[in-house]
């Protein structure tokens, strides 16, 4: 069956974010793609008009020939946790009207039935179905479903139940005060780090002490014995409020490692629940929040977690998946497979990418070995921009649409930062690394044994710090990508012969775009972005482009 997921739908008051579709075909995945790369809004908030399409077409399929689109929104779910305050109510129900019409609408002009299948779930199917686990239990938790910030279900021999999740707020609270998710942004807007700068937190944190207290803010020990409430937040801390464009201080920073503690520690508890639940040792996480790749770390250390799966898109911009994925499976076809990499997204062959060089009256030239060329220029001390196949799924440059450079040399983390990515020289770079290389490099790395998908923060080992400056953060931790030839030939092709010319195999691995704009996604996106920034070379399917 054809099945697409979109995550909005036409006329409703509240809009999510992240908007994107994806295409499963008889259970496979066929494509996915967030808005924004198409429209270059970035969280675009909207229909997915674009995506959508190219969904279709890359399927070969046109809308009438889809036979369900899931949506990941459940209309009725706030009549399980209501909240009776009058704009709550009238909103939930506006929507549930605007469901019902689409619904009607869709049958009309596609024939095609329309599911609606609730928030969390479809955080769930998107990381369990995808994992390769037969058992695992599912933790969802990000800034807010229809009516909870935190899910737990365990999956089971391709079937997924739901056991327990805590409610985001009470019959007649004002806002979302029991968000886990929402307790970050508050303090990530607190310190003034910009509109989805919780990734920002994330990285100060390493570079302060939890010595504030977070337990009447953020304090999980079980999913019915927690404090939740970030109205806290700023009466005890709204005076570290940092302004705009203003100095970061310890204060600052200690406050970022405060929240970050509190995180750990709460999701740990939230985890060891589960395990002791279910008894299974797989864990498989999704929403927003398991973008904190600290956080995913500090789990897999415990000794009731053997392994862990998060999918590239765990945040809003992979539930369109998660609802095909569910339906796919309610249908009858079969869902399970190991996700080994990320790129589902629009790829383009070197007649085209040619076509828009010469067309773009671009000086380049034809490599004979694209792999070893851009070896050379980034041992010689160049930043790269890498474009080739299809673009990757989800908020992380995967190898496929990424700026490269060597992370052996002083200052070249510098040299990224204020010519090409034009954002805080505090914040880290991560690595892409040979996997059965990871070990030699980093510590931790053996219990997982893989991280294709830059979800997982591990320590450069003592002896490499000094050696790979520009991957090594304050702390020495470094979030890692593996990567393996049968996953992405080219990248590790790459890095390989990066390793035969500086005996590393291992490179600095950021995303190809410019600060506050989403990754690029076509060959003119690349173009554009190379010569608006200070990027030295663009390595372009087999083409080279230099300044």
């Amino acid at each position: 069956m054809n099945i697409l997921g979109i995550n909005q739908i036409p006329g409703m008051l509240s809009w999510m974010h992240d908007s994107s579709s994806a295409l499963v075909k008889n259970g496979k995945i066929v494509a996915i793609a967030e808005e924004e790369r198409f429209n270059r809004v970035r969280h675009h908030r909207g229909y997915p008009h674009k995506s959508h399409a190219y969904c279709l077409k890359e399927g070969g399929i046109s809308l009438n020939d889809v036979d369900y689109i899931a949506v990941p929104y459940n209309p009725y779910a706030f009549l399980k946790h209501p909240n009776l305050r009058l704009e709550s109510l009238a909103r939930n129900v506006f929507n549930m009207f605007a469901c019902w019409h689409y619904k009607q609408q869709m049958k009309k002009q596609a024939n095609a039935e329309v599911v609606y299948i609730s928030h969390h779930l479809t955080h769930a199917a998107s990381a369990y179905y995808c994992s390769g686990y037969d058992k695992a239990n599912i933790l969802t938790i990000d800034g807010s479903g229809e009516t909870e910030s935190f899910a737990f279900f365990v999956g089971e021999n391709e079937k997924i139940r739901r056991v327990w999740d805590i409610p985001i707020a009470s019959f007649f609270s004002g806002g979302k005060w029991q968000s886990i998710g929402l307790i970050y942004t508050s303090v990530t807007s607190l310190l003034n780090l910009g509109v989805n700068g919780e990734g920002k937190t994330m990285g100060l944190a390493s570079y302060g002490k939890p010595e504030y207290d977070f337990s009447d803010i953020l304090n999980i020990r079980t999913h019915n014995d927690f404090t939740i409430d970030r109205r806290k937040l700023l009466e005890k801390y709204g005076h570290l409020q940092r302004k705009e464009n203003g100095p970061i201080t310890q204060e600052h920073k200690n406050l970022a490692a405060s929240l970050q503690h509190a995180l750990e520690k709460s999701v740990v508890n939230l985890a060891k629940e589960a395990f002791e639940y279910s008894g299974i040792k797989n864990f498989c996480l999704a929403g927003g929040v398991t973008l904190n790749c600290n956080t995913n770390s500090e789990l897999l250390k415990q000794d009731f977690c053997d392994s862990i799966f998060i999918q590239p898109a765990a945040n809003d911009g992979g539930i369109a998946l998660g609802a095909a994925l569910e339906q796919s499976e309610r249908a009858g076809d079969p869902v399970g497979q190991k996700l080994e990499n990320a790129y589902f997204g629009p790829g383009f062959d070197n007649k085209y990418i040619e076509n828009v060089l010469s067309g773009a009256k671009v000086k380049y030239r034809r490599a004979k070995n694209i792999a070893q060329e851009t070896a050379q220029l980034i041992t010689q001390g160049k930043i790269v921009a890498w474009f080739q196949g299809r673009m990757e799924m989800g908020p992380r440059a995967l190898g496929n649409r990424s700026i490269l450079a060597d992370p052996t040399r002083e200052g070249i983390a510098d040299s990224v930062n204020n010519s090409v990515k034009h954002r805080e020289a505090w914040r880290p770079f991560a690595p892409s690394v040979a996997e059965e290389d990871a070990s030699k490099y980093f510590q931790g790395v053996e219990k997982l044994k893989s991280s294709p998908f830059m979800l997982h923060t591990f320590f450069v080992r003592d002896e490499y710090q000094s050696k790979l400056p520009a991957i090594t953060h304050v702390d020495g931790s470094s979030r890692i990508q593996t990567v393996r030839a049968d996953q992405n030939e080219k990248y590790y092709n790459l890095i390989k012969e990066i390793e035969n010319i500086n005996g590393y195999a291992i490179v600095l691995n950021t995303s190809f775009n410019d600060k506050g704009e989403p990754i690029i996604c076509t060959p003119q996106d690349a173009l554009r972005c190379f010569f608006a920034t200070g990027l030295d070379a663009l390595a372009i399917g087999d083409f080279i482009v230099e300044k």
